[in-house]
């Protein structure tokens, strides 16, 4: 038996609304069953804000291209992409035929006019915009109820 952790590249987009209340845009996950923001795994052939970009059109059908810092080219061959805010490693647990891995998590926030999304179903059991208060009652994981309350509560 072999040794090796399994680490996956993973992206979370915190969607945040710019009025007044604020409020997080957030998805009821169908695997884990608890509100998540918008994200998942990125492809072999994306870099991290490749994913975030196309893992919120599929999963809440916005682009959010507009509100994401930009790339700088540093030379012919290379680009500094932008930082995320956060980046989180989580234990992830066996699930069916997957074993025990890890994700790392590049974690972007940001700031859009609060508007209709579209509920995909083969992603999601429900789709909504919750405010700090509403945040309390909703079932989520630690460190995105962390996120959340930190960046909502600016």
């Amino acid at each position: 038996m072999s040794d090796t952790v399994i680490k996956h590249a993973t992206v979370s987009v915190y969607i945040l609304s710019d009025g007044q209340p604020r409020k997080a845009l957030l998805l009821h996950h169908r695997k884990h069953s608890v509100w998540m923001p918008p994200g998942g795994h990125q492809e072999t052939h994306e870099n991290p804000l490749e994913a975030a970009i196309r893992e919120t059109i599929e999963e809440t059908g916005l682009d959010i291209t507009p509100y994401l810092p930009k790339s700088r080219r540093a030379s012919d061959h290379a680009q500094y992409l932008p930082a995320p805010q956060y980046v989180l490693e989580s234990k992830i647990p066996a699930h069916g035929d997957e074993p025990e891995h890890y994700h790392i998590d590049f974690e972007y926030i940001i700031t859009i006019p609060e508007q209709a999304v579209a509920h995909q179903p083969a992603e999601s059991h429900d789709i909504g915009w919750f405010t700090l208060e509403e945040l309390a009652d909703l079932s989520t994981f630690e460190d995105i109820r962390t996120v959340l309350t930190e960046e909502l509560a600016k």
